[in-house]
């Protein structure tokens, strides 16, 4: 009897044992997990630092030639940073143009305390998701959500649109987006309509109202979903063309485009009140690897400009890396 006593007292104590080694390494692979992630992080801050102080220096040196533009070529952010060593990790990086984006917000406008869908804005989302998207989308329908998402009232302005009650058991937040993922929380949006490649999201965003286009960075697709259907398809591969050439100075530069130049004189304040030669908003991506473990840190940011340049960070996302780095300035810039 004794002996079973013991045995089974030998039994409890590995038992107990065993459990508080597991617990013991579990808790230590946590601490080393958190820490890593820990230093990880840091080194993306820093290299955001970096990134924002290059943006405030391109500012100032564009103040000091009083030449207020933002382009793909001649700014010192306009380049992406490939794989480097920085003490035991290895960073990547690049900075993006999100006035070069198609903003969704766009498609409403305030009216007092409200906010108004704006049709003409809703037939160029709708032609730049046709231009991105797979055939199958409903692009008209796609485009109609978005703008029910947005706008203040909860009635269906149209047959292609979607409330509150076709949601059920959730509500549109009847506000400007804060990020262009809103638009895979539409109702019509399914797993068929997710585009093939990844970096068709670079062609979209989500900034405050009445944010201009820059049409230095703009990819050929925002252009023409923006100008096309008042300028005709050829009209970015125009301006394309023309800032191949030289950066786009002035958006009075601009309108002697042919395909511009022909709009009538309403036409044309309309068209020149959507698009800028300059910048604000801009997103840093920064990847790193430490001990082959990776991160991803993307940072929104405004550019103050005036005498105290300065940036302000509006959003910060760690990501997986599902996705390749985007590149420099914009997704598919300078090509169809």
């Amino acid at each position: 009897m004794a002996l079973v006593i013991v045995l089974l007292l030998l039994a409890l104590l590995t038992t107990i044992t065993v459990e508080v080694l597991f617990r013991q390494d579990r808790f230590l692979t946590r601490a080393d997990n958190l820490l890593q992630w820990d230093k990880r992080y840091q080194y993306a801050m820093a290299a955001e630092v970096v990134a924002q102080q290059g943006l405030v220096d391109d500012l100032q040196d564009d103040q000091n030639n009083n030449a207020l533009v933002d382009d793909c070529v001649e700014e010192q952010w306009a380049v992406q940073l490939p794989p480097t060593p920085y003490e035991d990790a290895m960073l990547s990086a690049s900075v993006q143009d999100l006035q070069g984006r198609f903003n969704l917000n766009w498609l409403i406008t305030a009216q007092g305390d409200t906010f108004v869908r704006d049709p003409e804005a809703i037939d160029r989302l709708a032609r730049l998701i046709e231009l991105t998207f797979p055939q199958e989308t409903d692009a008209s329908r796609l485009a109609n959500e978005m703008a029910d998402w947005l706008d203040s009232n909860n009635i269906v302005d149209g047959v292609e649109g979607a409330e509150d009650a076709d949601y059920r058991n959730r509500r549109t937040p009847n506000m400007p987006a804060a990020h262009e993922s809103e638009m895979r929380a539409l109702l019509s949006f399914q797993v068929a309509n997710q585009p093939e490649d990844s970096m068709v999201w670079g062609l979209f965003t989500a900034l405050p109202l009445g944010t201009t286009l820059n049409v230095n960075t703009a990819p050929p697709q925002v252009l023409d979903a923006v100008l096309g259907g008042v300028a005709g398809t050829g009209v970015a591969e125009a301006i394309v063309k023309a800032r191949e050439e030289e950066p786009i100075t002035a958006v009075s530069d601009l309108m002697q485009l042919a395909a511009l130049s022909a709009l009538d004189a309403d036409e044309k304040q309309a068209v020149s009140d959507l698009l800028g030669v300059s910048s604000e908003y801009f997103q840093v991506m920064v990847d790193v690897e430490v001990d082959g473990q990776l991160s991803r840190l993307v940072s929104r940011l405004r550019r103050r400009s005036g005498n105290d340049a300065s940036t302000d960070v509006f959003s910060r996302q760690v990501s997986p890396l599902l996705t390749p780095l985007e590149p420099a300035c914009n997704p598919f810039y300078n090509t169809q």
